[in-house]
């Protein structure tokens, strides 16, 4: 009898069948994706980030049921969109926010934390998972800094708070900044706690006043991870009792990939990249790279965003938001609630200015501009905001 071949079979060669529109579509999220991952390579869509990250905490006993979620985030508004996913995921998080991410809550802030978490009924035990980031604007076209924001023309910034104390720590050196822990400006305490703690920082790794001249956004951003990291880190050696508490830690940046012009058609983007993400389950530590386990396919996303406790407006709206491939990630743009204006809203409603303009009469749509959605704000009402027009901007 003849033996058994062993040969091997050949991989079957990938099928290429996406669509003309999704080509287009990957084409670009994947030039928008290296904007990004060019800075930081670790980079994942938030939605990406955060349903790797809860397969893997799962992994280690950290259920939505059974955990409180800490959260500590820049104080700016547009943070909330990470807050609004991981609130998805754990239920309603404990803040401990500050300007740029800085830690100023103190070993009683995070252990007022603690005591708010479910406890186990069959072994007592408590279970924490700290957030902690930092985040930064990248625009669409790859502008470092920059974010627009809803109602307000121009371009805004993002850290703000970090941006003003590179700048500071570029004039005024490094020496000065660097002053006794515990020592601060009364009439801006957050601001010149980060500003001290981010001096002291760079003086530790090697920097000079000659050197951070250099250092840019990016550099900074990373170096503030660094110091709310290692801050988070030593609160929690104080706080948390692993006799009686599991935790999980999950640190990185945050990343606002927003449209040059919010209103525009461009999809406004989130990315978290990972710097350390690990648990301390019975008093051993596990460190975990989520970055190597597989991310959900666009049409998983758009199922969980979908889904009757995802919060999105309609089930309908959530399925037709960007959602596909780019770069090594699974982007999905950032709708209601997660972001804290609705641009279809804001669009909705200078389209019915416009109808309500024409209904009005000659006069009334004689004020709005040809071929514009939204009326122009009157120039005497840009101190209060114009009222109802005044809402939109021209």
């Amino acid at each position: 009898m003849a033996a058994a071949s062993t040969e091997v079979a050949a991989p079957v060669p990938k099928v290429e069948s996406i669509s003309v529109k999704d080509d287009a579509e990957i084409r670009y999220l994947t030039e928008r994706a290296g904007h990004v991952t060019k800075h930081f390579p670790s980079a994942l869509g938030v939605d990406d980030f955060m349903q790797r990250l809860e397969v893997a905490l799962w992994g280690y006993g950290f259920q939505n049921d059974n955990s409180i979620a800490c959260v500590n985030l820049c104080r700016d508004e547009v943070t909330h969109t990470l807050k609004h996913k991981i609130d998805q995921v754990f239920g309603s998080s404990f803040s401990t926010h500050g300007l740029g991410g800085v830690l100023t809550c103190g070993v009683t802030g995070v252990g007022a934390g603690l005591s708010h978490s479910p406890v186990c009924e069959t072994s007592g035990k408590e279970r924490y998972v700290f957030f902690s980031f930092p985040h930064i604007g990248i625009d669409s076209k790859g502008v470092v800094g920059n974010i627009s924001r809803p109602g307000r023309s121009g371009m805004s910034c993002a850290c703000g708070a970090v941006i003003k104390a590179l700048g500071d720590i570029k004039s005024e050196g490094l020496n000065c900044n660097c002053k006794e822990p515990g020592v601060h400006e009364p009439l801006n305490i957050e601001f010149s706690i980060l500003k001290q703690r981010l001096a002291r920082r760079l003086v530790a790794e090697g920097q000079t006043d000659e050197s951070v001249g250099s250092l840019d956004l990016v550099g900074l951003t990373k170096v503030t991870e660094r110091v709310i990291s290692d801050d988070l880190d030593f609160l929690i050696s104080k706080a948390v009792n692993t006799s009686k508490a599991d935790y999980a830690v999950v640190t990185g940046v945050q990343i606002h990939n927003w449209a040059e012009e919010f209103d525009s058609d461009e999809p406004n983007l989130e990315w978290v990249a990972p710097v350390n993400v690990y648990a301390v389950v019975d008093g051993k530590r596990y460190d975990i790279d989520i970055t190597k386990l597989p991310g959900l396919t666009p049409r998983q996303i758009r199922l969980l965003a979908s889904a009757p406790d995802a919060h999105q407006p309609t089930p309908v709206q959530a399925m037709e938001a960007v959602c596909n491939t780019g770069g090594n990630s699974t982007l999905r743009e950032i709708d209601p609630p997660y972001m804290f204006s609705s641009k279809d809203a804001r669009i909705r409603s200078k389209q019915r200015e416009q109808i309500f303009g024409k209904l009005a009469g000659p006069a009334a749509s004689a004020a709005l501009p040809s071929g514009s959605a939204a009326p122009a704000a009157p120039q005497e009402d840009k101190k209060s905001g114009g009222g109802f027009f005044g809402l939109f901007k021209s």
